[in-house]
């Protein structure tokens, strides 16, 4: 049912989404000596906390609610992941990182956040689909459902269904995936740059709402495909354009908190 390419495909892209952001880690923390590496983990800790934990608690209440309305959803997803991850940044500005005034410190926070979304979300995805194609290639499509729904038959149906569409996913989407999680990773930094200098800086505190609503309009896009309002091709046009624009701000931003650092250093 798998072909080897779309297999090798997952496979790629798995180790991608992993040596990319560890990657980034590393050659920042080479070029940078003095930044702590521990802020690349606390920044990881900080999106799983706040992300998987705190925001999924949420979704669980308020997802049904809002889901038989495409405008109710799309805001509500929106600007729900632009609340729970820049209060999360915020948080560790101000408590775990609060000693630290540097903004290359915020730069590496960001990409332990959008580092371990990408291992999380589309490394471990990734990881998961080859290794589910490699056993229905072996086993075979009717016995995969078979295990898989325990003999229920509306169960059996479900995952023939998402067999069938994880089979159909060709190499260029997989690569998008990827190209996707880059992406992020360089908004989720810009953020927070943005977000450091709200908590180190005399009257920029404006700058966290700020974030918020341009992380709410990310990921409306995204919302928008999810409800098939979109299509895929005209989403990753838009979010490149968002966050060309979040890391400008950033770099004024790093430029401005920099400064200021050193002026009461």
């Amino acid at each position: 049912m798998f072909s080897n390419t779309s297999i090798a495909s997952m496979f790629i892209c798995c180790l991608l989404c992993i040596i990319i952001p560890i990657g980034a880690m590393i050659i920042y923390k080479k070029k940078n000596k003095n930044v702590r590496i521990s802020s690349f983990f606390i920044g990881g800790a900080v999106f799983i906390l706040f992300a998987l934990v705190l925001e999924q608690i949420m979704h669980y209440f308020m997802l049904p609610a809002v889901s038989g309305s495409t405008v109710a959803y799309v805001f509500y997803g929106a600007f729900a992941a632009g609340i729970f991850e820049e209060t999360g940044r915020l948080a560790a500005f101000k408590t775990v990182m609060k000693k630290q005034n540097d903004p290359k410190e915020a730069v590496m926070y960001g990409l332990g956040h959008g580092g371990t979304e990408a291992i999380l979300l589309a490394g471990l995805s990734m990881l998961s689909s080859a290794v589910t194609a490699v056993m229905t290639n072996q086993m075979g499509v009717e016995a995969i459902v078979s295990l898989s729904s325990g003999g229920n038959a509306e169960t059996a149906e479900l995952v023939r269904s998402q067999l069938e569409t994880l089979a159909a996913v060709g190499t260029g989407t997989m690569l998008l995936s990827v190209l996707e999680r880059i992406i992020a990773m360089a908004f989720h930094t810009a953020m927070s740059v943005m977000v450091f200098e709200s908590a180190r800086v005399k009257g920029k505190g404006f700058l966290f709402p700020v974030c918020i609503v341009f992380h709410a309009v990310l990921d409306i896009p995204a919302a928008l495909y999810q409800r098939q309002v979109i299509p895929l091709y005209a989403v990753y046009p838009i979010i490149i354009v968002i966050t060309a624009a979040a890391v400008y701000f950033a770099a004024r931003s790093y430029k401005r908190t920099k400064a200021v650092s050193e002026e009461t250093a």
